[in-house]
C-alpha cells in the first residue's frame, strides 16, 4: 500500500487559546473572569444572554467552544438552564427569530472585544514558532469558530502587531458548515494546493479543532494549558499529539516528518 514520505506542507492553527488570547487574570477589566484563556468569545455570549434574562457561568458558556459562534450560541439557548431562565423571563420558549436577533447583538460585541490588547496579545512562543515553521517552508494556515468579520478584525492586528500573518485564513461562512466538519480544513488544501492530508497539521485547543482535523485526515494536535478545554477533554478525542501550547510545537512536527519518511503512520 502507497504512503506519503515526504514533508509535513501545511500547519493549520486555530486563534484564539492557540496563537493568542491566552490564560490570564483580567479580573480588573471583567470581573466574571475565570482566568482561563478565550475569554474574547465568552465575554459577548455572557452580555448578550443576560440582555435576554438568561445568567450562565463562563463555564457552561465554555462548553461548547470551538463550534461557529451562532452553533455556539445555539447550543447555550437549547440547555435546560437556558430554556428554563427564557421562558420564565419572556412567558414562551425562544425562537429563531430570538436567536437571529441574539446573534446580531453578538457580533456587534464580538468585534469589539475580540481587538482588546490584551486578547490580541500572543501566547509566548507563538511568534517565534510560527516564524520558524515559515524559516523550514512551512504554509501557515488558520481556521476558526469566529465569524469572519471578527476573524478578520483580529487577524489584521495580529499582522500589524505582532507579524503573524496566513498564507490562507477559513472561516465557516465561506465552507458548507464550521466545525466538527472538515470543510475549513480541505479548503485549505484546496486553496493552497497541498495534499494529501497526511501532509497537513491541524493544532488547536478544542476538542472540536481536533475533530475537524481528523475528519479531514490530517495530523491533530490538542494544546492543554493555553485554551479553552482541559487535558482530559482533549485525551478523550486522542489527538495524534497532546502538549501544554504552541511553545512545544516545533519538536511534533519534526516527529511528524520523521514518521512520515519512515512510513509509521
Amino acid at each position: 500500500m502507497w504512503k506519503y514520505r515526504g514533508p509535513v506542507k501545511l500547519v493549520i492553527l486555530d486563534t484564539a487559546g492557540t496563537i493568542c488570547d491566552g490564560p490570564q487574570d483580567l479580573r480588573h477589566i471583567w470581573p466574571d473572569d475565570d482566568g482561563l484563556g478565550v475569554k474574547a468569545p465568552v465575554v459577548p455570549f455572557y452580555e448578550v444572554l443576560k440582555s435576554r434574562g438568561v445568567v450562565l457561568n463562563w463555564a457552561a458558556i465554555r462548553k461548547p467552544m470551538g463550534l461557529f459562534k451562532k452553533d455556539h450560541l445555539r447550543t447555550l439557548l437549547e440547555t435546560p438552564e437556558a430554556r428554563a431562565q427564557f421562558k420564565n423571563v419572556h412567558g414562551r420558549d425562544w425562537t429563531e427569530k430570538d436567536l437571529d436577533e441574539m446573534f446580531e447583538d453578538y457580533k456587534k460585541i464580538l468585534n469589539e472585544v475580540i481587538v482588546h490588547p490584551e486578547l490580541v496579545k500572543p501566547i509566548p512562543g507563538a511568534v517565534e514558532v510560527i516564524q520558524k515553521l515559515r524559516d523550514y517552508g512551512k504554509l501557515i494556515g488558520n481556521t476558526t469558530g469566529y465569524t469572519a468579520e471578527a476573524s478578520k478584525l483580529l487577524n489584521t492586528k495580529l499582522e500589524k502587531e505582532y507579524g503573524i500573518k496566513f498564507d490562507f485564513a477559513a472561516t465557516p461562512e465561506i465552507v458548507k458548515a464550521g466545525r466538527p466538519y472538515p470543510w475549513m480544513v480541505m479548503k485549505h488544501m484546496e486553496v493552497l494546493n497541498v495534499y494529501p492530508p497526511a501532509a497537513v497539521v491541524k493544532v488547536g485547543d478544542t476538542k472540536y479543532d481536533i475533530r475537524e482535523g481528523k475528519f479531514a485526515g490530517a495530523w491533530t494536535v490538542g494544546l492543554y494549558a493555553t485554551g479553552n478545554d482541559t487535558f482530559e477533554v482533549l485525551a478523550a478525542e486522542e489527538p495524534d499529539y497532546l502538549i501544554p501550547s504552541i511553545a512545544e510545537l516545533l519538536p511534533v512536527i519534526w516527529d511528524i516528518e520523521n514518521r512520515l519518511m519512515e512510513g509509521r503512520y
